[in-house]
């Protein structure tokens, strides 16, 4: 019998309950040039290394943008289409910066110009994700507000959005972090 190229190769146990929800940071870089990637040897979804047009990017090439905890995530919804035959996968950061500033203003004024960006997120068990690796992310939405009561949000809500044709890749910390 032979195999078509997409044939499921192995199982997927179930696993401990070691692992918690939410996002502790993001790295946001500046993808204007082709984005290319090496893939850790032997894996086919871990990248230990990230070019911009040829360039490496380093640790000082991404800007961290830190997040109050249990308010941000990073959500990928798988899109297929069964009359087309096409699979994507959209990738949406939800960002929470507490208080209306002007430094902070002007950072998310600029995501919000950019038109291709790369987010790397660290999530809450230590591990580093890919949006928009391949096809850059953009800013989609954002709301800032004062809040009502004492105790509302004085602050900025965002949505960073990349559109790709493979699912997020795990990125090894040293690519973002020295």
């Amino acid at each position: 019998m032979s195999l078509s190229a997409c044939a499921i190769t192995s199982n997927i146990p179930l696993d401990c309950r070691d692992n918690v929800g939410g996002i502790e940071y993001v790295f946001v870089a500046n993808a204007d040039g082709a984005v290319t990637y090496d893939l850790v040897s032997g894996s086919t979804c871990e990248i230990d290394a990230i070019y911009v047009g040829g360039v490496a990017l380093t640790t000082g090439s991404f800007y961290k943008f830190e997040v109050p905890k249990q308010s941000s995530s990073y959500t990928e919804t798988v899109n297929v289409s069964q009359e087309n035959g096409t699979v994507w996968y959209q990738q949406d950061v939800a960002l929470v910066f507490n208080k209306l500033q002007c430094n902070t203003r002007n950072q998310l004024l600029l995501l919000a110009q950019n038109t291709k960006l790369l987010v790397v997120v660290k999530d809450n068990n230590g591990r580093y994700w890919s949006c928009g690796l391949e096809k850059g992310a953009e800013m989609s939405a954002g709301s800032n507000g004062t809040g009502q009561a004492y105790g509302d949000r004085n602050g900025y809500t965002l949505t960073i959005s990349g559109y790709e044709s493979n699912p997020m890749f795990e990125i090894d910390s040293t690519v973002v972090e020295a």
